[in-house]
């Protein structure tokens, strides 16, 4: 069975949980057009440093094939790409309650025989009390990063049903998603 893990790492995690209790002065991201998306990054902007959602390319085994796949990060490292983006500022000032971060589990099967157990991060929700900024990864393929305030956002995010009716999946192939959620507080 092939495994992935393609989930936020370690060091991105502990950079989430410290910005949990700290003032969230803005967010930064490309202006929207057609939809409420930003591509391959947003930037945040806590009271006395900056912190980057970056959503790249790179090469990856997809279900047998090698396919461009996008891979979430957060760091606090300004990388070139941002010299050429124009991006909207969004002022927050709310102190961050808590910090959800949307795990994904998907498993394929032939058959009854389960070939690969891939893991990736779908979201980050941001909790200020009064509304929530989510982050959401909208397909594996994607670089794009789906913006969205409100209230209990996580019911926005694509559902696991849509995700295991979406494959063109021959048959005696079938998928199981599920999701699991860590409350950084």
């Amino acid at each position: 069975m092939e495994r992935i893990d393609r989930r936020l790492s370690s060091a991105s995690m502990n950079l989430l949980a410290d910005l949990v209790g700290k003032t969230m002065v803005s967010i930064e991201h490309d202006e929207f057009t057609f939809t409420n998306t930003s591509s391959q990054v947003v930037k945040f902007n806590a009271k006395d440093s900056s912190f980057f959602l970056y959503s790249f390319t790179e090469p990856l085994d997809y279900y047998g094939k090698e396919e461009d796949v996008a891979v979430w990060s957060f760091e606090q490292i300004e990388y070139p790409i941002l010299e050429n983006k124009v991006f909207i500022t969004i002022p927050v000032q709310r102190r961050i309650h808590s910090i959800c971060v949307v795990q994904e589990n998907q498993q394929l099967y032939e058959q009854d025989k389960q070939i690969y157990d891939v893991w990736l991060t779908r979201g980050v929700i941001f909790d200020f009390g009064d509304y929530q900024f989510a982050f959401e990864k909208p397909i594996w393929f994607s670089e794009d990063i789906i913006i969205r305030k409100g209230y209990n956002l996580l019911t926005m995010f694509r559902s696991e049903n849509e995700i295991e009716m979406s494959g063109n999946w021959t048959n005696g192939i079938s998928i199981k998603c599920t999701r699991s959620t860590t409350v950084l507080k």
